[in-house]
């Protein structure tokens, strides 16, 4: 089987209420964290997953949100530094269709794209809390380009499988990856961070470096955020994360900000 190495891109940085993340600790607070690409190099392919987020406006928002970086130049900028660009990868994976996902899809116009049917069905049609995370301003030109609609889990390459994990979204979709550490896990936003991953952590620090605390939760197996639309479906889909990897630790969250540079693999 192929192995591959994973690097973890930072187009972006994502500053959110505190209360997408946690309904404990101060909720007036605000909480800062990566935008992430991630890409996949191995077996004489260019595999990406997610297409980072909008560029902010001139009140340095986007959709609402306080955003640094992102945009056309936050994706090129990132590829350039493993040395590729958007227009050589061969196979794009979005593991959900929320704005920090998608937003440069359009750069893609040479790889084949990989989004979850149900995840496609519904983004045309949130749930009213999902509206403000959705715009299908960008991601309708999918249809003109190679959209391949997968239903369920699907072999995307030799060694790297997609998992459908909903829960935060109706089709939202982790990646199982073959590497010389093992089979490594990228959950997408099934968890934002080792916060959701392990429930005995007490602090968060985020990427502008600011510390929240949080009471330990031992008889939790995993610690939920706020966004979801099925929380039955969520612990299935941890669950179903956690067995898929060689290692617990080999499950990567969506928005670790730890990760920031990494190399995986």
């Amino acid at each position: 089987m192929a192995q591959y190495k994973i690097h973890v891109l930072k187009v972006a940085d994502f500053t959110v209420p505190l209360t997408m993340i946690s309904l404990v600790g101060d909720l007036n607070s605000t909480i800062t964290g990566p935008v992430f690409i991630w890409y996949i190099e191995g077996d004489g392919k260019k595999i990406l997953m997610d297409a980072g987020v909008a560029a902010p406006d001139g009140q340095g928002l986007t959709h609402g949100f306080p955003v640094s970086g992102g945009g056309e130049e936050g994706v090129r900028k990132a590829l350039a530094s493993v040395g590729t660009t958007p227009e050589e990868i061969d196979i794009l994976v979005l593991s959900h269709l929320h704005i920090d996902h998608c937003s440069e899809v359009t750069l893609f116009k040479n790889s084949r794209i990989f989004v979850q049917k149900r995840e496609w069905e519904t983004a045309f049609n949130p749930i009213p809390t999902m509206r403000a995370i959705y715009d299908r301003s960008l991601f309708a030109p999918l249809e003109q380009l190679d959209l391949a609609i997968i239903d369920g889990d699907h072999a995307i390459a030799d060694g790297v499988t997609a998992l459908l994990a909903p829960g935060h979204t109706q089709g939202n979709m982790g990646l199982a990856i073959s590497t010389a550490i093992g089979t490594v896990v990228l959950a997408g936003d099934a968890c934002y961070s080792n916060y959701n991953l392990d429930p005995l952590l007490t602090e968060v620090v985020d990427f502008t470096g600011k510390r929240f605390e949080f009471p330990p939760r031992p008889d939790l197996p995993f610690r939920p955020q706020p966004a979801h639309v099925n929380l039955t479906e969520w612990f299935d889909s941890m669950w179903k994360l956690v067995a898929a990897a060689s290692s617990r630790s080999l499950v990567f969250p969506g928005h670790e900000v730890t990760l920031v540079g990494s190399v995986i693999g």
